[in-house]
């Protein structure tokens, strides 16, 4: 453990030798400048494997949403906790100073979830959240249909590395650290923690900032520092603005400049994928379909 008290535990290496993986699939969000918030897909199709090994303490916290039924104990303090067979969307919260130790008697799959105590701290002290000593819930194992969403909407960007949006990881972070804060935090929540909206200049210069590099991977501290704001109320008075996350308002763009250059009959699909900023023509496709209800070529053979 470093002396800050922040360890490794969010390291796609460390969490593969604690659970006899290989490097299991790991995204990194920035949105706290003292440590990254990890999301892990923790899978195997083979039983039994026993236990993991032991944990260094670390001010830190642990969620683990179950993607399909498993079985397997917890050891809490050294202290056995039978969970028996989880089903999908059952969710722990384990404290890393506490030494979580699972048994795994059968094939699991879930998402892990990573939040150091520092930047807990941060994002509270964003939101004018004070007094905020951990977290914690009252049963081991527990159903949060929040976590259950987020751990489903991180299956595709954990899955597919070359398709990953910051923007879109930062967002999932932030929803996150919101929604545990709420609703496992020991603090009083102030009443009214909405932010009020961007300021014209604000919104101008975002948008600017945006259109003049819409292919490039932007994270939402940098377009938060084009407003002079924190990333956590950047993101909230944009959506406020708007009506949408900044993720939302940039794919938008990149299909609106894509249905532009279908309506010409020079560049060919794969080549408007890349000129629009996705990663190849099956990414563009399945952004461009699920927006407008229709693949690029079908929509351009109907307009045209």
């Amino acid at each position: 453990m470093t002396q800050s008290g922040m360890g490794d535990s969010y390291d796609s290496a460390v969490i593969g030798d604690r659970f006899q993986l290989a490097r299991p699939a790991t995204i990194l969000a920035r949105t706290a400048s003292v440590a990254p918030i990890g999301f892990t897909r923790l899978k195997s199709d083979h039983a039994p494997h026993g236990r993991t090994t032991d944990v260094p303490a670390e001010n830190a916290y642990l969620f683990h949403v179950q993607l399909r039924p498993a079985e397997v104990d917890m050891w809490i303090d050294g202290k056995c906790r039978p969970a028996t067979t989880t089903a999908p969307g059952t969710t722990f919260l384990f404290d890393l100073n506490s030494n979580p130790v699972a048994e795994i008697r059968s094939s699991y799959d879930n998402i892990r979830f990573y939040l150091s105590q520092a930047s807990l701290d941060e994002f509270a002290f964003d939101q004018g959240i004070r007094g905020i000593k951990g977290l914690a819930s009252s049963r081991l194992a527990f159903q949060d249909r929040v976590m259950w969403g987020l751990a489903n909407a991180l299956l595709d960007s954990v899955e597919r590395a070359n398709e990953r949006s910051t923007l879109f990881i930062d967002h999932v972070a932030l929803t996150f650290c919101a929604h545990v804060v709420k609703a496992y935090g020991n603090a009083a929540i102030p009443e009214d923690t909405a932010s009020g909206g961007l300021s014209p200049w604000q919104l101008r210069r975002v948008l600017d900032f945006i259109s003049a590099h819409l292919n490039d991977d932007h994270s939402i501290a940098e377009l938060a520092r084009e407003c002079g704001l924190s990333s956590g109320y950047f993101s909230r008075a944009f959506r406020q603005t708007t009506g949408v996350t900044p993720h939302q308002w940039v794919i938008r763009r990149k299909v609106e400049r894509a249905r532009q250059l279908l309506l010409g009959n020079g560049l060919g699909l794969a080549d408007i994928a890349l000129v629009c900023g996705f990663v190849d023509q099956s990414h563009f496709t399945r952004v461009f379909t699920k927006l407008e209800g229709e693949s690029p070529g079908r929509w351009r053979r109907r307009v045209h």
